[in-house]
């Protein structure tokens, strides 16, 4: 009978993800991600169950969406166009990942909900850059199709490959972030841009990963919660530096650009 339960509660969490709302595009049909509903029996061991591996299907194959459109973007722009889409992607990702470090429904909803709004932020990025960098709709869904493929291949393949349903999802996001952080900040000394506090900032979020370690050996209640909040503040004002970095090079590039006309 249990069995029967779970399989019921997992039909209707797919069901309820596949249903696209009307869109605008075909990109908006590929990228928007719908919220969930229906009864919620609160701390059921095997609802709680289902919505981890409904959000972990839903957050691998997003992520093959987003890194669809990341290469696109990256490739007609030159890679320059991708640091925002890459930055909501990893917000996305934080979200997804530490799903499997919770215990009550309350707290997966509302994880599943900034899922929901992380993917709604990126959609709308994509649109600008889209607009921005006069993109081919049909090329940008042809790299979203490549990759979401590649990701149903794998899962057909790879029995238990879904790596947001592990509790070292969280772990796998953080590093990949500081990866990330590393390869801007490299690339942005190089061009010239003082990166001296973003650099300090990414030093900060570093040492987080001490705290995520302790929270993944605790395994307590709330703790996953409270250290993404800590690290989205510093993941805020490590952006809002970098964002101003690039302003004051563009400042001093169009003065000197003006001296020189003289």
């Amino acid at each position: 009978m249990n069995g029967q339960r779970l399989a019921w509660v997992m039909v209707w969490l797919v069901c309820s993800c596949a249903i696209m709302a009307p869109a605008a595009s075909a990109l908006e049909e590929n990228m928007y991600v719908p919220p969930s509903t229906g009864p919620l029996d609160k701390e059921n061991p095997e609802l709680i169950a289902a919505l981890m591996m409904n959000a972990a299907y839903v957050g691998v194959m997003q992520q093959a969406r987003m890194n669809g459109v990341i290469a696109y973007i990256d490739r007609i722009s030159d890679g320059a166009g991708t640091t925002s889409l890459r930055w909501i992607q990893e917000d996305y990702l934080a979200a997804a990942s530490s799903i499997p470090l919770m215990y009550t429904s309350d707290e997966i909803t509302a994880a599943r909900g900034e899922m929901r709004a992380r993917s709604i932020q990126f959609l709308d990025e994509t649109n600008t850059c889209m607009a921005v960098l006069n993109g081919s709709d049909t090329d940008l869904m042809a790299s979203i199709n490549e990759t979401r493929s590649d990701a149903e291949n794998i899962l057909t393949r790879v029995p238990g490959s879904l790596w947001l349903f592990q509790g070292s999802a969280r772990m796998t996001a953080f590093n990949t972030s500081a990866e990330n952080r590393a390869a801007l900040l490299l690339t942005l000394a190089r061009e010239g841009v003082d990166v001296t506090v973003a650099g300090n900032l990414s030093g900060q979020i570093d040492a987080m990963r001490t705290g995520l370690q302790s929270v993944l050996v605790k395994d307590r209640n709330g703790t996953i919660s409270s250290f993404n909040s800590d690290i989205a503040h510093l993941n805020r004002e490590f952006r809002e530096s970098v964002d101003e970095s690039l302003k004051n090079r563009e400042i001093q590039e169009k003065t000197a650009a003006m001296l020189a006309m003289k």
